[in-house]
């Protein structure tokens, strides 16, 4: 009996050390790279953003959010939306419409079209998350499939990408739920094994401007999460509400969205 529980006991601590001297390193090596990546300088040359689409009025914030971007910086735009989304390119022609104006007056460019002014836009559409009245239980299944459909869009994205070829993006952007927190948690995960750089794929969070008084269910999961480069909400009572006691959890610069 002594014997079987010895054997059972060092079946169990062998594989436990192992976990445990794994996330050790895992830590050590994140932040050494977070180090690295502090000491790193500013990017300045062409960067790849992805923006995530929601459905209703979180496109219509994104395409606020993206009003003032510079194209000429940010040279190759991914455009994100659910499997099902058929008006995802026209939501993204939208943004570009807004994005371009400055530059070319005469209309955007088209979806995968290079411009030497502009640079390029595409959009890739990934497996839903979770649809209308889809149950918990389905949703778990649904949301894995998401995120493995997400992370073998990110390699997609880094092999395509004409900002930087053979990297990751620099910047994601998000303001939706679902999809858009899948997306979100696939990236990060890429980073915290390693696959990905710690200073690319950098993700920012800007939740809505209709919470005014507390976060949404992706707002509060990602800030407890800590995964977010930035988290920017748009009402200062509910960044006061957050950053009690000296915390800087989120940022606020006043309203983003028109």
């Amino acid at each position: 009996m002594t014997q079987s529980i010895f054997i059972l006991s060092k079946s169990i601590t062998i594989p436990f050390v192992i976990l445990l001297l794994t996330i050790i390193l895992r830590l050590l090596y994140t932040t050494k790279c977070q180090i690295a990546s502090a000491q790193r300088k500013p990017k300045q040359g062409p960067s790849h953003l992805v923006a995530i689409l929601g459905s209703g009025g979180h496109s219509a914030e994104m395409k606020s959010l993206l009003r003032d971007l510079d194209p000429t910086r940010y040279t190759h735009r991914t455009y994100i939306a659910s499997s099902g989304d058929y008006f995802a390119r026209e939501k993204a022609f939208q943004i570009e419409s807004s994005i371009q104006a400055r530059l070319k007056p005469c209309g955007p460019t088209g979806a995968g079209i290079w411009d030497d002014v502009t640079g390029i836009w595409d959009v890739v559409l990934v497996k839903r998350a979770r649809k209308i009245h889809q149950s918990l239980l389905t949703t778990l299944f649904s949301s894995l499939w998401c995120a493995h459909d997400c992370i073998r869009t990110l390699d997609l994205i880094k092999r395509s990408s004409k900002a930087a070829p053979n990297e990751y993006p620099d910047v994601i952007i998000a303001n939706g739920p679902a999809t858009s927190v899948i997306f979100v948690l696939s990236a990060a995960v890429l980073r915290l094994l390693g696959v990905a750089p710690t200073w690319k794929m950098k993700i920012i969070f800007v939740e809505s401007w209709a919470r005014v008084k507390s976060l949404s269910l992706s707002g509060r999961l990602l800030l407890r999460l800590g995964i977010c480069d930035r988290f920017l909400v748009q009402w200062e009572t509910l960044a006061n509400s957050i950053n009690k006691n000296g915390a800087q959890k989120v940022e606020w610069s006043g309203f983003l969205v028109d």
